[in-house]
């Protein structure tokens, strides 16, 4: 296998990977994940399933047809399909007709919702989802920027989100900031993922200004709660990578912070907002064809030590 990782490598199936907000699938919704064209249907007890878009009798899109009830109908011969998959009517053979085997839907392995995000694993996943306590902190206020689908591969949009270094630089919004990186210790590594915790230093260079605390959930979701000084809570992120197809991902973020009020929590999204577009407008720009996880053009400094626990994490991920 090659040690250069795009957006479609072969081992990324075995794991999960975000494709929707969950208010999206109303009742149907297609996606590309991986290159697979896939159909997200919400039943009538509200549990979301995922099908390949495509009906087994000639390749027609089911998301070109529509869903009665907990049904799917493809638009071009009329067949139905129920919810297991599986065809409960063949127009042209008539009620009551005995229906091939065949004629059921092909499916991902796995399907599910957290964080208000559906979840999908093409093949059984080699690990889970990550927790994210703050998310379900009801006393935290939450926005969600828009889920930007970009040109811009997923591993570098994660090492973007990794990296605290560029903050002051490529965001007028944190030009204050010192870009000085002081302690930065690892404390969790695991075969697909770590958690390390980063001091952001004050002018003085010296002080901590405040500490970044980043999870890594292999293959493309971050975690990153920004704390004052003496650990209370900033802000909060969850932050997951969608790959739909060689060259485009879509990128889903949820905040969590201690202000409820909505004109700051409304000031608050605006700037995230165009925090994102430089993030992407950077990335977007990158030139690498692949992200090398052994060796590689990429050079990095002490400041990148979260850069280079991510590509042994990916190594693994790629059985490198």
């Amino acid at each position: 296998m090659s040690a250069l990782l795009g957006n479609v490598h072969e081992s990324l199936t075995a794991f999960w990977h975000p494709v929707a907000w969950s208010s999206e699938v109303a009742p149907t919704m297609p996606v590309t994940l991986l290159t697979r064209h896939l159909l997200l249907a919400r039943d009538r007890d509200g549990v979301v399933h995922a099908f390949d878009d495509e009906c087994p009798h000639r390749g027609a899109p089911l998301s070109a047809g529509t869903c009665v009830g907990d049904e799917l109908v493809c638009a071009f011969h009329g067949w139905r399909f129920g919810m297991d998959g599986a065809a409960t009517l063949i127009p042209s053979l008539g009620p009551g007709a005995t229906l091939p085997p065949r004629a059921r839907l092909g499916s991902p392995t796995a399907v599910c919702e957290r964080h208000g995000l559906v979840w999908v694993a093409l093949d059984p996943p080699r690990a889970d989802i990550p927790a994210w306590p703050d998310g379900g902190d009801a006393a935290l206020g939450a926005f969600s920027p828009t889920a930007h689908t970009s040109a811009v591969l997923a591993a570098y949009q994660t090492d973007n989100l990794l990296d605290a270094s560029h903050f002051g630089f490529l965001h007028p919004l944190l030009a204050h900031r010192n870009p000085l990186i002081g302690q930065h210790e690892v404390v969790e590594q695991t075969e697909f993922g770590f958690k390390t915790a980063l001091a952001k230093l004050a002018d003085d260079d010296s002080s901590v200004e405040g500490w970044l605390r980043y999870t890594l959930a292999a293959p493309f979701t971050v975690l990153l709660r920004s704390e004052e000084p003496d650990g209370t809570l900033r802000q909060s992120f969850f932050q997951a990578v969608q790959p739909i197809d060689e060259t485009r991902t879509r990128l889903f973020f949820m905040v969590r912070v201690p202000e409820s009020d909505p004109d700051v929590l409304a000031e608050l999204l605006d700037a995230e907002e165009q925090v994102q577009r430089e993030d992407l407008w950077i990335t977007a720009q990158q030139r690498r064809a692949g992200m090398a996880v052994v060796g590689g053009p990429d050079l990095h400094v002490r400041s990148d030590r979260n850069a280079v626990l991510y590509r042994q994490v990916m190594r693994h991920v790629m059985g490198q």
